[in-house]
């Protein structure tokens, strides 16, 4: 139940990377304008995910995701009706509060009940909830965008979060909320410095892929030809891929260790989007799309399993976090695209200059490696959840 609503989370994280050609031309500004709603949206949820969980904890956890929701849906819906690009922006910003509300405290739940030796998996069924409406939200979305214009695709947002508030309403059980974590603890964990490491390899990762993916449209169209109904279908084959990699990523985190999987995940992430530059029509470029999104969304379980790991009774506080790396990632991904287009740069040299954040992102991992093994022994017990609760 809880990745239903980190399907609605899933379709608007992504879905606005397929119409921003129709955001541009409706508002009359160039694409890299426009990608910053991309910008806004991460930016926003990067900063305040950490502070809505510390200001948060004593509301109970149903109440919690209700409410993240709603505030989701009232954003979607503003951003429909929003007259210009500011007033765009600031409603994403609203919607960008809801989800960061709900999806960490999901995986905070999610890791609670499901204990140490299905963590990975319990991870990785959330995640696919979010990688879910990559496969069938967005391309539905960008199809409503094309066909009805950009506004159509915000308001089928909030419908699917209208449905997935409902379905939790229905069936989500009254859970107990996590004791209250100090700021004193809620920083230490900050600064623990291999949670850190692993935060940080995470806002790169997550930047160089989505560097890539905002543009999406425009790349696509620039390397491969692909526009219109076949853009939709491209992005349906990188959804695919993307809850592969989602729900995959969990069991395979289990079997052979997280640092392993993230060296995997990086690696392909990288190599796919370089390669689509040779792509000449979206039969050559769907496998590499395929492979992109799967491996794009495999970071993340391998990650959250590895700060969780590493200070295993402040889970939730860890997995915060990092969470917001990866939003911060999408911010900063988004924003150097937009800058590197604006720059003169073709659509093209994205895919290089996501090759070169994986390649780099990659070295530091492997160069941090007794940094992000390292057992954390220093528990916070403040900041468990039961599992029994």
């Amino acid at each position: 139940m809880l990745a239903v609503g980190t399907f609605a989370m899933g379709t608007d994280s992504f879905v606005l990377a397929g119409i921003l050609p129709q955001i541009s031309h409706g508002f009359g500004v160039p694409v890299s304008s426009a990608g910053q709603v991309v910008t806004a949206f991460a930016l926003t949820y990067a900063v305040l995910a950490p502070l809505l969980a510390a200001a948060t904890h004593r509301i109970p956890r149903r109440l919690l995701i209700s409410l993240a929701l709603m505030i989701f849906i009232l954003g979607n819906l503003g951003g429909a009706l929003a007259p210009s690009l500011p007033l765009l922006l600031t409603a994403r910003a609203v919607t960008a509060v809801g989800a960061a509300l709900f999806t960490p405290t999901a995986n905070g739940i999610a890791i609670a009940l499901a204990g140490p030796q299905r963590r990975g998996t319990a991870l990785s069924i959330v995640l696919g909830g979010l990688a879910t409406g990559t496969v069938v939200g967005v391309p539905v979305g960008t199809g409503l965008g094309q066909q009805f214009g950009w506004r159509a695709s915000l308001v089928f947002i909030a419908a699917v979060a209208v449905a997935a508030l409902l379905a939790l309403l229905a069936s989500l059980p009254p859970l107990t909320n996590p004791a209250a974590a100090t700021p004193a603890q809620r920083l230490s964990v900050l600064i623990n410095g291999p949670v850190a490491v692993v935060v940080l390899i995470s806002t790169l990762a997550t930047a160089s892929g989505i560097l890539f993916y905002t543009y999406i449209a425009e790349v696509l169209g620039a390397v491969a030809h692909v526009r219109g109904w076949q853009l939709t279908a491209a992005l349906i084959i990188w959804g695919a891929g993307a809850a592969g990699g989602a729900f995959g990523s969990g069991p395979l985190t289990d079997r052979i260790g997280p640092r392993p999987m993230v060296i995997i995940a990086i690696a392909c992430t990288g190599a796919s989007i370089l390669a689509l530059i040779f792509a000449g029509g979206l039969g050559p470029a769907a496998p590499l799309l395929f492979i992109g999104g799967a491996a794009g969304w495999a970071v993340n379980t391998p990650t959250n399993h590895l700060v969780s790991g590493l200070v295993p009774a402040a889970a939730p506080v860890a997995i915060s976090f990092n969470s917001s790396g990866t939003y911060l990632g999408q911010a900063l991904g988004a924003g150097l695209g937009g800058a590197l287009l604006a720059g003169g740069l073709p659509a093209a040299g994205l895919c290089v200059a996501a090759a070169i954040g994986s390649v780099c992102t990659l070295i530091m991992f492997l160069a941090t490696g007794r940094v992000t093994t390292r057992n954390q022994q220093e528990a916070l017990p403040e900041c468990s959840e039961s599992a029994s609760d």
